[in-house]
Parts: structure tokens; sequence; C-alpha cells
């Protein structure tokens, strides 16, 4: 028992240092999140072997096993329930779209979750548990626990690099565009521009006078380009013209961070980065300028909370899509450990009746 106390409190220590190693030394990974899970994972078997140790007679062991299971299961159920109650809120102050009904969906994909895991321990117990192993978990429980564990690492990857993104000293500073209100931009947008403008006067100084990069192009629906309605309102706050470089053609954020990146090199500068957009936005958007090889650092603006949901999932949707051939690949490898499982446990049992029969006729 002490071998085994020993060697889970040697193997979370060690996990949390690699994991904390890492993030130093890249923090722009979101799969980070998955990391700290295996973490979480580890420190409470930990903690479960070393209460069953000290007092193995104790409520202190069950509260240590079953404790974070329960806390886990509560916790799911309200935020399940709390995203289908927020989906009422933005449906009804942004319209129904199928961005507005993304909370709804991840709400149901967690209380459809326990279902599942209930459903699971009942059917393990039951006599016909064959069928429902065979057919739901792998097709059904497996895919839902994948999603479950990968929104709850990816979500506490997002607070953490939020808390430790700082803007530093940048050459220049982006904020990256969003939708129009005619010539107008929107609470959202104007939210990031003043947050740029705040990163903005934060890096100048004697040391620096850093570009301010607004970038956004027109699109089919918008009178004049995003980058010109932004200008126009960072000047209207004080910012100098002549500092404004305005990225026009882009229409996604991939777009965003490229063509920022070529107008900076044609200007000499751009060999950091601070990165400005909504505070949802930030993870996914600090993981594509790791991939595009740009060197950034990417900070949130605050967003109105009850849209926070449904921005931060659809951009935890759009990872999940971008990562879709790892995610197949990782179900595949699932299901078909469940079924090698099943045939094992198959043919042991079959092996334990020949035996057993064959003491029966002596």
């Amino acid at each position: 028992m002490v071998g085994a106390v020993v060697a889970a409190g040697v193997l979370a220590l060690v996990l949390w240092l690699g994991t904390a190693a890492w993030i130093i030394r890249e923090p722009r990974r979101t799969g980070y999140g998955l990391a700290i899970i295996g973490c979480l994972i580890v420190t409470w078997i930990f903690a479960a072997l070393l209460a069953s140790w000290v007092s193995p007679e104790s409520d202190v062991s069950d509260l240590a096993v079953f404790g974070p299971v329960l806390l886990i299961f509560f916790a799911m159920a309200a935020a399940g329930a709390y995203l289908l109650i927020n989906t009422v809120t933005v449906v009804r102050r942004e319209g129904i779209r199928i961005a507005t009904l993304v909370p709804a969906v991840f709400g149901g994909l967690l209380l459809a979750s326990l279902c599942a895991a209930v459903g699971t321990v009942i059917a393990v117990t039951s006599i016909e548990s064959y069928v429902f192993i065979t057919v739901v978990v792998p097709l059904v429980v497996v895919p839902i626990a994948m999603v479950v564990v990968e929104l709850l690492g990816y979500t506490a990857y997002a607070v953490l690099y939020d808390r430790i993104s700082r803007p530093g000293s940048p050459d220049a500073v982006v904020v990256l565009g969003a939708g129009l209100r005619g010539e107008e931009v929107t609470p959202l947008l104007g939210s990031r521009i003043d947050r740029g403008i705040e990163v903005l006067d934060a890096a100048t100084g004697p040391g620096g006078r850093p570009l301010f990069v607004l970038s956004g192009g027109k699109g089919d629906d918008e009178v004049i380009s995003e980058a010109e309605a932004m200008a126009r309102y960072a000047i209207d706050a004080g910012v100098d013209e002549r500092r404004i470089v305005r990225e026009d053609a882009s229409t996604n954020t991939e777009e965003n961070l490229i063509n920022s990146k070529a107008l900076l090199a044609e200007r000499g500068r751009g060999t950091s980065l601070t990165v400005v957009t909504s505070n949802f936005h930030v993870l996914r958007t600090a993981s594509l300028t790791r991939r595009l090889g740009i060197e950034a650092t990417v900070v949130g603006a605050p967003t109105a909370a009850y849209y926070v949901p449904a921005g931060f999932l659809r951009e935890f949707t759009a990872c999940l899509v971008h990562y879709r051939r790892t995610n197949l690949a990782v179900w595949a490898g699932m299901t078909c450990l469940v079924w090698a499982l099943l045939v094992m446990v198959w043919y042991l049992s079959n092996l334990q009746t020949e035996v057993v029969d064959a003491f029966a006729g002596r």
C-alpha cells in the first residue's frame, strides 16, 4: 500500500512539473487542458490512496474516493441546466441562429453524458449488459465522454491562459475585427478596440512606440470595411492616425493574422505582436498564432456576460473540427479497446464455464 501511495504521489508531481514546464516554454497549445485533466486525475488517485492508507476505516477515505466524482456530477448537471437557460437569454437578445443555439446543444450534451454514465453503470450490473456495452458504449458513451473531457480541459486552460497572458512590449498591437452595425462598430468590437488602446498606451514609452493594426475586411452585408470603421472609432478615442495601420482584406481570424503580419513586415515591423480579441476567442487565436509561426501574445477584451458561453462554445467547436482527424482516431482506438476487452471477458467466461463443467463431470 505504501508503495502505491508513493508511486502515485511521485507520478502526480512529475506530471504537474512537466505540464508547467511545457506551458512556460510554449503556452499557446490548447492540448494543455487535457494534460491538466490528466494531472488532476492522478492527483485524485494519490489522494484516495493516501486517505485509504492513513485512515482506512474512516469516512475520510470514502470522501476522497467519491467526493470528487459527486462534485463533478453535480457541477455538470448545474452547467447543463445553466446553458439551457442561457440559450433563452441569448436567443431573446441576439435572435435565433446556429451560433445562439450552441449553448443549448452543449447543455443537452452535458445532461446526456450524465444519463449515459448512469445507464452504463446500471447495464454493467445487469445480466443482459453485453448488447449495451458492445453497441451503446463505443458508439454513444465514448464520443460523448470525449467531447465532455475535452470541453472541461479546454475551459480549464482557457481560464489559465487568460491569467498568464501578458502583453509585454510588442512591435505592434493587432485588434481583430468583428461585425459592424451599418458604419458603426458593435459593442463587441468596440470593447476589443478599447482594450487594444489600453495595451497600446501601456506599451508606448521611451522604449517603444508600437503600431496599431486594425484588421477586418468588408463583408457582403457591410457598407465599409471593418478596418475603416475601427480606425474611425480609434481616432475619435484619441489614437494618433499616423500609428494606425488598416488591414482591410481579411475575412476570418487566420487571414487577420497573416495579412497583418505581412503589412507590418512591409514596414520593417512585426517581430512580436500583441493580438487583441474577445475574451472567449483568446485561446483559439493564440493556438492559431503558434500554428502560423507568429510570435504573439493574445489578450482578451471583456464581453457581455450573457454572450460569453455562446461565443466560447463556438470557439471550442471550431477546435473540435480542426482536430477532427485526431478525435476520430482516438474514438476508433477506444472503440477497438472496448470490443477487445469484451472479447477477452467473453473468452475467459467461456473458459471458466468449461472448467466448471469438467469438474462437475467427474
